[in-house]
């Protein structure tokens, strides 16, 4: 039987920066990181999950 592997890992790094306001903080955190500007470090992990799909079985 042939499976599918899934990796999920959780990875947290913490960055500051400043903002008039928290909404403000997070859409410029947002545009930070979606522009590659703030990268997490892999050395940070949180959690991992392993899961095992077999052929043809969907994931959730």
């Amino acid at each position: 039987m042939k499976y599918t592997i899934i990796i999920e890992e959780t990875v947290s790094e913490e960055f500051t920066l400043e903002a008039e306001g928290r909404r403000e903080a997070l859409e410029e955190a947002e545009r930070l990181y979606r522009e590659g500007k703030w990268v997490l470090e892999p050395g940070n992990l949180l959690d991992v999950k392993f899961q095992a799909l077999e052929e043809g079985e969907k994931t959730n």
